[in-house]
């Protein structure tokens, strides 16, 4: 790897478009490759990309989105199959999403009360395979909302 502060150096397909509002000065890497963003000298930094809009705040619509969704699969689940879910299992995880339903149409939905339901879902329903995309969009949910499960 070579340090070059000239903004010509290295091959034409190395250059910025003409026009570009790019920082040519600093490190530039020639007949090498760079797994990640370079930047050289103090406060230097590097732009990877577009500048991202400020993102919406996310709310409980997905989660409880996810959660009727992954109600009415176990419901489905439960009269189509009797036995692949047992019954202890199913209604801990009915409660547990009846539970996330009335959370997440309050104005604030709490964490902790959410956590602990989504919780009891998944050790419910981790094991039954016919289901697993489901409690995955349902743990996807709560993460967006509040970090991990």
């Amino acid at each position: 790897m070579t340090e070059d502060t000239d903004a010509g150096a290295g091959p034409a397909s190395n250059q910025p478009p003409a026009g570009a509002n790019w920082n040519t000065g600093g490190v530039q890497v020639v007949g090498s490759t760079v797994h990640g963003p370079v930047a050289g000298g103090q406060g230097a930094t590097v732009r990877i990309g577009a500048d991202a809009a400020g993102a919406a705040p996310v709310g409980p619509e997905a989660l409880r989105a996810a959660a009727e969704s992954l109600r009415a699969a176990l419901a489905r689940l439960r009269a189509e199959r009797p036995g692949a879910v047992t019954d202890a299992d199913a209604e801990d995880a009915d409660a547990a999403l009846a539970g996330i339903l009335a959370e997440t149409a309050l104005d604030e939905p709490r964490e902790g009360p959410l956590r602990r339901r989504v919780g009891t879902v998944v050790d419910a329903l981790r094991t039954v395979a016919v289901l697993a995309a489901a409690v995955a969009g349902l743990e996807t949910a709560f993460a967006a909302l509040f970090g991990q499960v």
